[in-house]
């Protein structure tokens, strides 16, 4: 006969620790004690990188596939950093100079330096309110409309404004009607 499980269909008495620090012996079987038993590597790597976890909201699967595995790297590399220096150093004060790091080896390694603007438009400014100069001009490419995505609403246009560089749908060109 062929057995399906490595445990057989039996139960234990197993010793838990109640709220109030007390033990009580309890029957449970015998697989989910072998498990209890040798449970800690998997899990306890699994619980602590759900602490700091990034809650990254997002509909591409894979950012959140990427994420859970950097948490899961740092993890890693703080356990064996804490083997290495024979203490357990707060997983948060790893993480930190950790992130710092990283940013500054990045920011030293850029081609490009990010250019300071003088001035900053204002959303005042960009009103298209007075078409005045304004001009549309249609594009090879497709884009979002910049009003529509402003109000939620899904648009895409060919139609770019010459003075502003603003993709617009032809209906977010006109001016409104005023009675």
């Amino acid at each position: 006969m062929m057995r399906r499980n490595y445990h057989e269909a039996k139960y234990a008495k197993v010793n838990r620790t109640m709220k109030d620090v007390s033990k009580e012996e309890f029957e449970c079987p015998v697989a989910i004690q072998f498990y209890n038993k040798i449970m800690g590597g998997v899990d306890l790597a699994d619980q602590m990188a759900n602490v700091y976890e990034l809650d990254r909201k997002s509909c591409k699967w894979w950012n959140k596939v990427f994420f859970r595995l950097l948490m899961s790297t740092v993890v890693n590399s703080w356990f064996a950093y804490c083997g290495l220096k024979h203490r357990k150093t707060p997983l948060l004060d790893f993480i930190v100079p950790l992130a710092e790091a990283l940013m500054a080896s990045g920011k030293l390694n850029t081609q490009y330096q990010r250019r300071r603007e003088t001035i900053r438009p204002t959303k005042t400014s960009r009103c298209l309110l007075n078409v005045g100069d304004h001009l549309p001009v249609a594009t090879k490419t497709r884009r979002w409309c910049r009003k529509c995505a402003q109000q939620k609403k899904e648009s895409h246009t060919k139609i770019m404004c010459t003075m502003c560089n603003v993709p617009l749908c032809i209906d977010c060109f006109k001016p409104p009607i005023h009675n």
